[in-house]
């Protein structure tokens, strides 16, 4: 065997396991992109949505496992977030797909049934031929409890779908536990083929500079990563947002040790430190909040810290605030209120409202003191500005002087993932646009000569 043939035997092979199902006959009430995506995902059998938030994951989602029920006639399960059920249900009533909402195994139906991420351990996984996770962001941990546990449970799950916004482009290890959790490849073999590690960053990996082109036709090749619909081919008709208008809001700290004394002290804001330093501002940023919330329309008010929250439904009168350790009957309960108007002002932590739920009803929302993550305030704004949304969406996010670095670091990433998210969309647009079913390494051509000793007899 000379070397050519060897590395043949060694090539990357992603084959599509589904059914083909016309994206003409799925709902006319969808966009033709979005025919066009879950069509695509149908004859993959196992595939991811990239799709910014807004694109319509939730209806995709709901017409993939409506079209997988009815050809295997197996359960089909929903994996989603706090919260966020009752939505899906009600999604699925608008375009005519029943959803069935459950607690634990007994509550299993025929057709297509959601739970949340929490009552997994509830079920038995077994028993279902389909699984779609909605955020599957959830599979971000590269070794994460978590991750494992899914992967496990749905390792002989036939269909697999995962939806969640465009992973950031500089987090690549959420691709690999994507294509671990769908069956396409295990994530230690996917970094030792396209990925080095990173000498700057002890545990990190990048990518190979020569292997970018191959490993974006091969996350192609299951996986639609898009931001709007132009990326992969379509119009944008009715995906041009309003304008999203991002408020800083500084309030003062003096930095003195007592009233008494000119002695400084010290300041940290460190990612591990910056809890001390958000407590000595916390009454003037509680009051800020109120100030700007009170006798106005509808606000989300975001908050990191329970003795946050206590102050603020002090201040705002009549506010609704959401913690923790709440039931889940009471998280969805506020949530559906609402967004039906019943609640002006809902108090709550990105953590618990901030991802999966649509919140297009307001455009106004308050960040009460910020900590370093970016994922969680993308993804707390983007409940209101989504496509739906037609008014101006006002972020107000409310610091103390001290904090500003924080609010620094925030921006920065914004803008890494803006111009990655750009440079996602045009390395793989040159894939997805051709509707591949089928991606593997091309070796039938050398790209470069080979020493006579690698090529055998």
């Amino acid at each position: 065997m000379n070397y050519t043939d060897f590395l043949k035997n060694k090539q990357v092979r992603t084959m599509p396991t589904g059914f083909k199902v016309s994206a003409d006959t799925l709902s006319k009430k969808a966009f033709d992109w979005q025919r066009h995506c879950t069509s695509w995902a149908l004859e993959r059998g196992k595939a991811a949505l990239f799709e910014d938030c807004g694109l319509g994951k939730t209806l995709q989602q709901l017409m993939w496992a409506d079209e997988v029920n009815k050809a295997i006639d197996k359960p089909v399960l929903i994996l989603s977030p706090l919260a966020v059920a009752p939505q899906t249900r009600a999604e699925g009533v608008k375009f005519s797909i029943d959803v069935n909402i459950c607690e634990n195994q007994a509550d299993v139906q025929s057709g297509i049934n959601i739970t949340n991420y929490e009552k997994l351990d509830k079920f038995d996984t077994s028993t279902f031929g389909a699984v779609v996770l909605d955020e599957s962001s959830i599979l971000k941990s590269y070794m994460g409890k978590t991750k494992r546990e899914i992967i496990k449970r749905f390792e002989n799950t036939p269909y697999k779908l995962a939806c969640t916004a465009t992973p950031a482009p500089n987090d690549l290890m959420e691709l690999l536990n994507h294509a671990e959790f769908l069956g396409i490849m295990r994530s230690n073999e996917a970094l030792s083929i396209w990925f080095i590690a990173d000498q700057s960053q002890s545990g990190k990996y990048r990518l190979k500079k020569h292997a970018e082109k191959d490993f974006w036709q091969w996350v192609s090749s299951w996986a639609v990563c898009i931001s709007k619909p132009s990326d992969i081919g379509f119009s944008d008709e009715g995906y041009i947002l309003p304008d999203l208008n991002e408020n800083d809001v500084i309030v003062s700290s003096s930095t003195a040790e007592t009233a008494f004394t000119d002695i400084a002290r010290q300041v940290d804001t460190s990612a591990t430190g910056y809890h001390k330093e958000r407590r000595r501002t916390l009454k003037q940023r509680c009051e800020k909040t109120a100030e700007l919330v009170n006798n106005n329309n509808q606000f989300v008010v975001w908050c990191g810290m329970n003795d946050e929250a206590d102050e603020l439904k002090q201040i705002i009168p009549d506010s609704v605030e959401i913690r923790g350790n709440d039931k889940a009957e009471r998280k969805e309960h506020a949530a559906m209120s609402f967004v039906k108007g019943d609640i002006r002002v809902l108090i709550s932590k990105p953590s618990i409202f901030g991802y999966g739920l649509n919140f297009q009803n307001c455009y106004n929302s308050v960040f009460c003191g910020m900590d370093y993550s970016f994922e969680n305030y993308y993804q707390a704004v983007r409940r209101f500005y989504r496509f739906g949304q037609k008014n101006e969406v006002n972020i107000y996010r409310v610091l103390g002087d001290t904090e500003k670095n924080i609010l620094d670091t925030i921006n920065r990433k914004a803008s890494m993932k803006a111009q990655m998210q750009s440079s996602m969309a045009d390395a793989v647009r040159e894939f997805q646009t051709k509707k591949l079913n089928t991606y593997h390494l091309d070796l039938t051509t050398r790209q470069e000569d080979m020493p006579s000793w690698l090529k055998g007899a």
